[in-house]
């Protein structure tokens, strides 16, 4: 066997030098990367979270980011406006007077390759305002209409602008269904993250798997509000037992087993004025505290953290309101603080 000379020994030296140095970089980089792969069923408020945590955490969002959501405003809009026609029909109400019925069918025939303007804008002003669409909104429960509807009927003159811009929270507002991924970077106190959202609908969960590995929390969004309703894929499905089902599927996977699990019980606000009127105990059949705000909210919990198998498992429970930026700031502040002391438990002291 040959014997290196000094020089050759040196090399290796260096290249052996080169590579710890290298080592230990990803590893630091790996310390302070964080992946938060963000699940719920649809409807949720996931992307709503996503959204505030963009707002948040950056500059916030562009002037060619509000022009999109301009048009899904507008969108939005129109597909309110039909729902609310659909169910008034449904409701078998009165019938409009002459004037309501004729933009009644052009709403009806509106398609999103038909420009928008200030006269269509004025047209769905007046049918919103109308007795008729006004009794359909009071049971808007019954039906599919965004919890954010109402607000932006109300700004429907603005929105009706050729050049308005949205604002913060009308964003924040703006209902869109997630399809596919969307990836946001961010870094928050020397820590690097990335947040996926991927859709929520049935048919978006096969891609979920794509991102499962590597995944540093999982933040789960459930809709507390949902109890009472059903899912937009499937009216034969309740939401709420659809998400514990989910929930259930998540918590057990055997790609979760080491990684923490942060429960966001989403749309408190909403929750506290329904449980006085649609009683959780027609869907929980053994839930015995009636309208108690902190009885309700304690229940469903217990529901979702049971479903997981691993009794060492722990699950962080935040009651949020994904439309209150300053809820979700405390409440990502909470997450960072989970995710820290899970890496200084995995490499000592960041």
């Amino acid at each position: 066997m040959g014997c290196l000379n000094s020089s050759e020994k040196g090399n290796e030296k260096k290249q052996s030098g080169a590579i710890d140095k290298k080592l230990k970089q990803l590893e630091k980089k790996e310390q302070n990367e964080n992946k938060l792969l963000l699940l719920g069923a649809g409807g949720s408020g996931k992307s709503t979270i996503a959204k505030q945590m963009k707002l948040i955490n950056s500059t916030g969002f562009t002037q060619r980011e509000k022009q999109r959501y301009h048009k899904l405003l507008i969108r939005n809009l129109i597909a309110n406006t039909q729902s609310l026609i659909e169910a008034s029909k449904e409701l078998n109400l009165e019938k409009f007077d002459y004037e309501l019925e004729g933009i009644v069918e052009e709403i009806e025939d509106y398609n999103m390759q038909t420009i928008f303007n200030k006269e269509i804008g004025n047209k769905i002003k007046k049918l919103w305002e109308s007795e008729n669409i006004q009794k359909v909104f009071e049971k808007h429960e019954a039906f599919h209409l965004p919890e954010s509807a109402q607000y932006f009927f109300n700004k429907i003159d603005q929105i009706s602008e050729d050049n308005y811009l949205p604002t913060d929270e009308d964003i924040i507002l703006c209902r869109i269904q997630t399809t596919g991924v969307n990836q946001f970077k961010f870094e928050s106190d020397g820590q690097h993250f990335i947040l996926i959202d991927v859709g929520g609908q049935r048919n978006e969960r096969k891609k979920w798997i794509n991102h499962f590995e590597g995944v540093t929390a999982i933040l789960f969004v459930s809709s507390l509000s949902e109890y009472n309703q059903l899912l937009y894929e499937d009216e034969d499905i309740n939401r709420m037992e659809e998400s514990l089902k989910l929930f259930y599927e998540q918590c057990n996977s055997r790609w979760f087993k080491e990684v923490p699990f942060i429960l966001f019980l989403n749309k408190f606000d909403l929750f506290k004025e329904k449980i006085k009127k649609f009683p959780l105990k027609d869907l929980f059949p053994d839930y015995d505290g009636g309208d108690d705000v902190d009885k309700a909210k304690d229940f469903i919990r217990d529901k979702f953290v049971s479903k997981c198998n691993n009794e060492d498992k722990r699950i962080y429970v935040h009651y949020t309101t994904a439309t209150d930026s300053e809820n979700v700031k405390i409440v990502f502040a909470m997450v960072q603080d989970i995710i820290v002391n899970k890496k200084v438990s995995e490499f000592g002291v960041l």
